[in-house]
């Protein structure tokens, strides 16, 4: 709506139709920009500080957010799930790949092809044998740094699994240090 109105405003000036199409456009690209940054940038990192620290927990309210997330493979977790499908007989591919990436293939909706309904709450078909990604949400991977999804329901201050307790429950401590480098001291004593 802003960048609307600075366009109408540099048009109404007089600047001309192209200048004022770049004007908005600019506007437009920027707000994309700066909201990306904000979210994918600044408060994703915060969130995971407050986990790790304790200011904040996390109790999976069963939302089935994550299942409609690209869900980037490992070779254990490929392997699982390839002999998972070949034990149940599934005809449809389960796995995706481009390049050397593999991922769990998507519905037409984008929701995984492991997501099932039971009346209207989400279910994993492959729960036991989730992949890493999986067990690790809402914790997301950066490089060589974790951030945390800012819009998961079930990030809350009072209630829920705080960060050692994650990386315990859903057995992903040896797989966050080998991609930190180390667990933060929070996190030593139980890891």
């Amino acid at each position: 709506m802003g960048g609307a109105a600075i366009g109408l405003a540099v048009y109404l000036l007089n600047f001309g139709l192209a200048t004022s199409l770049a004007a908005l456009v600019s506007v437009f690209v920027l707000t994309r920009v700066l909201v990306y940054a904000y979210f994918e940038r600044y408060l994703a990192f915060k969130v995971f500080d407050d986990f790790a620290s304790g200011r904040v927990r996390h109790e999976c309210v069963a939302c089935g957010a994550s299942c409609h997330l690209r869900v980037n493979l490992g070779k254990d977790d490929i392997e699982r799930i390839l002999k998972y499908a070949k034990e149940k007989g599934l005809e449809e591919t389960v796995i995706e790949k481009s390049g050397s990436k593999f991922w769990l293939k998507r519905k037409s909706g984008g929701a995984c092809v492991f997501l099932t309904y039971s009346g209207n709450l989400p279910r994993c078909s492959i729960y036991s044998i989730r992949p890493m990604a999986c067990r690790l949400f809402p914790l997301i991977p950066q490089g060589s740094r974790l951030k945390v999804d800012p819009f998961c329901p079930g990030i809350r201050r009072d209630q829920g699994h705080t960060f050692k307790e994650h990386l315990v429950t859903q057995e992903v401590g040896s797989y966050v240090r080998r991609v930190t480098g180390k667990i933060q001291s929070a996190e030593t004593a139980s890891a």
